[in-house]
């Protein structure tokens, strides 16, 4: 990779935590469910998340179990200014099912883990057919990612999606506090 490119990647890499950040958004606004070129996907963000801010020497904030999208100190993070770094996902298409964990840094998938049916009378998935499952997801993620994107480059974003979002997160602020209340 030329230097050029490179700093045209680091110059951008904000945007692959404005993605995870925006993917947790619709999960819960609007249940998750994307229609994409290649067939339609659900998603959930699932029970591990990472957050941080850009500064290099930046707060950071892990949760894991019980819920963690749901938890007060994630809404407090939202409200803070930090984004989604990391975070497992499970997918869903026909009758496939992924776990899986996205990246914020590079987008890249990990941990993926193709669930197999639970009807013993069907033989186990080949390798192939494992590699065949990940390059599905692999695809529908970069679908999704242009949507994203598509949405993001839009002269409307700031005066749209933005406002949507500082919605969620006052949202999520309430219920925080309104859940600690009752503590």
């Amino acid at each position: 990779m030329a230097l050029d490119d490179l700093a045209f990647a680091i110059e951008r890499s904000f945007l692959a935590s404005e993605f995870l950040t925006w993917l947790w958004f619709r999960c819960e606004t609007e249940g998750g469910t994307f229609d994409l070129p290649s067939g339609g996907l659900s998603i959930a963000v699932e029970d591990a998340l990472q957050l941080a801010s850009w500064d290099e020497d930046g707060v950071k904030a892990s949760l894991r179990g019980g819920a963690p999208t749901k938890r007060p100190e994630a809404a407090h993070a939202l409200a803070a200014g930090l984004l989604l770094s990391k975070a497992r996902f499970v997918g869903a298409r026909g009758g496939r099912e992924w776990l899986f964990a996205l990246d914020g840094q590079t987008l890249d998938l990990t941990s993926v883990k193709v669930v197999d049916p639970e009807d013993d009378d069907e033989p186990e998935d080949t390798l192939s057919d494992k590699l065949a499952a990940g390059e599905e997801l692999r695809l529908a993620i970069d679908e999704l990612y242009d949507v994203f994107l598509g949405l993001r480059l839009d002269d409307d974003w700031n005066a749209i999606e933005v406002e949507r979002i500082r919605g969620w997160v006052s949202t999520k602020l309430k219920q925080a506090q309104a859940a600690l209340q009752l503590a």
